[in-house]
């Protein structure tokens, strides 16, 4: 029988704290947007270096991420400083991100195709390294600050907020960066990209950490004898767990759907959709943010009444149904034909709506699967399951850009005539580029939903065990 229900929740966190961790979210969020926007069509498209070859480079340092992520993590778990646990990390990871991340988008130009390589290589592996030990802990920093059922659907709400401003600015250089139609295969506004953005992820991430800082001497802690596993024990002992193996696999298949849907975002406009213009790309942008804005406020709403995970499924089903009609109606010979802004500015609009649970809900639900993991073993390891969480994005997202190039290899072969790696020049037929933007990416969302129809860590299941915890003396 499930236990009953606490009377009243944990005391919710002032909004204060909220807004103040919340804005730390905007350097990973411009990171990943960027990042899956511009380094594909870059470095393919302006740079001449073959999809192949970007796709190996983007995917390699997954060697890297694949203990990294975790091990950070578990880390921050065991870390005991009077600067707090989570911001001795976030600190250094906040200072440096913003510069690797300059670095990737400014290749030298005279570089041969194997030096232009090894920069994408060194500069990514840099990049994945200094913001990882500011987004690890500032993740876990998440769910050891909001302890309530629903408090913790809020904050992650507000810090899904940030998130999207962060990527609205991120969405806006096009117009700010890349105005003309041809600048955007010109390598100039890049380095600018790379710059601007690269500063403000220093300062958001700075904002959040000092911002915070004041609240660490007040974080829950293991009890001082309880045993903690070592790394390999931990990780093992945290995907044997079922709540969060379902969440875990849900979210990586999701993410790869979406990098990839991403990495292919500026070929499906410009050989695809043939929507010109920087202008008109920043709206089709800002219309996805400003429905994803709108739906983190809904989802937040709703998750007072409706499950987390039933709003989940809901909301990432439809997603789907949208990334369907990019490919089967617009295009050539299609319902909505090219050239024709107006149906892709309310798909954007929708989509936006419905991936924005994917920012809100997810995290909610991890931050649910600790409690239950310390009434199994005595100990808080948020710190190791946000690792494990980002490490599956990144994975996914590196598996994208491998996946994205193999696919434009592979469909380079029945593109007879395609300018395979010619600057200014699309790298398949137009069709598959449809393909990649919208049916292949939305099968993948679908395959995602199967794992969490048994997922059963409920609201009535979370009160009854933070009632356990508390009649321990451990909540």
């Amino acid at each position: 029988m499930t236990p009953p229900a606490l009377d009243t929740e944990p005391r919710p966190l002032p909004l204060s704290a909220k807004l103040l961790y919340g804005v730390g979210e905007m350097p990973i969020t411009i990171l990943m947007f960027l990042s899956g926007l511009l380094l594909v069509f870059f470095y393919t498209s302006v740079m001449g270096l073959s999809p192949a070859l970007v796709g190996t480079g983007l995917g390699a340092t997954l060697a890297l991420d694949a203990f990294l992520d975790p091990f950070i993590g578990h880390l921050s778990d065991r870390t005991r400083h009077r600067f707090g646990r989570r911001h001795i990390y976030m600190l250094p990871g906040s200072l440096t991100m913003g510069f690797c991340f300059y670095l990737l988008l400014s290749p030298p130009r005279s570089l041969p195709p194997t030096g232009l390589f090894l920069w994408l290589i060194g500069s990514m592996v840099a990049l994945r390294f200094t913001s990882a030990i500011y987004r690890i802990p500032y993740l876990s920093l998440g769910a050891e600050l909001s302890r309530g059922y629903d408090d913790r659907t809020s904050t992650m709400g507000i810090r899904a907020l940030f998130a999207l401003l962060g990527a609205l600015a991120a969405g806006g250089s096009f117009l700010l960066f890349f105005p003309n139609d041809a600048d955007r295969l010109q390598y100039g506004g890049y380095p600018r990209v790379g710059l601007a953005f690269g500063l403000l992820m220093t300062v958001s991430g700075l904002v959040s950490t000092i911002g915070t800082r004041d609240r660490s001497n007040a974080l829950p802690a293991a009890p001082a004898h309880a045993a903690r596993p070592h790394f390999l024990s931990g990780l093992v002992m945290s995907l044997r767990n079922p709540a969060f193996r379902k969440i875990w696999v849900a979210s990586l298949i999701f993410w790869l759907a979406v990098t990839l849907n991403f990495s292919m975002a500026l070929h499906y406009f410009t050989w695809y959709a043939k929507i010109s213009g920087g202008a008109m790309l920043s709206t089709m942008q800002l219309c996805f943010f400003v429905g994803a804005l709108a739906g983190v406020v809904i989802w937040m709403m709703l998750a007072r009444h409706t499950e987390k995970r039933t709003l989940y499924i809901a909301a990432v089903a439809a997603t789907a149904v949208v990334m369907l009609c990019a490919t089967f109606l617009v295009g050539p010979g299609r319902l909505f034909g090219t050239g024709h802004p107006l149906p892709l500015m309310l798909g954007h609009l929708l989509a936006g709506i419905f991936a924005s649970a994917y920012w809100v809900l997810p995290s909610s639900m991890v931050a649910d699967v600790t409690d239950s993991d310390q009434l199994r073993t005595g100990l808080r390891r948020e710190g190791s399951y946000y690792g494990i969480m980002n490490f599956g994005e990144k994975f996914a997202a590196g598996l994208a850009f491998v996946l994205s190039g193999l696919l434009l290899a592979l469909f380079r072969k029945f593109s007879y005539g395609a300018a395979y790696g010619t600057p200014g020049k699309p790298p398949v037929a137009v069709p598959y580029v449809g393909l990649l933007f919208g049916a292949v990416p939305a099968v993948l969302i679908m395959i995602s939903l199967i794992s969490l129809f048994t997922y059963r860590l409920d609201r009535r299941a979370v009160h009854g065990i933070q009632r356990e915890l508390a009649a321990r003396g451990q909540n």
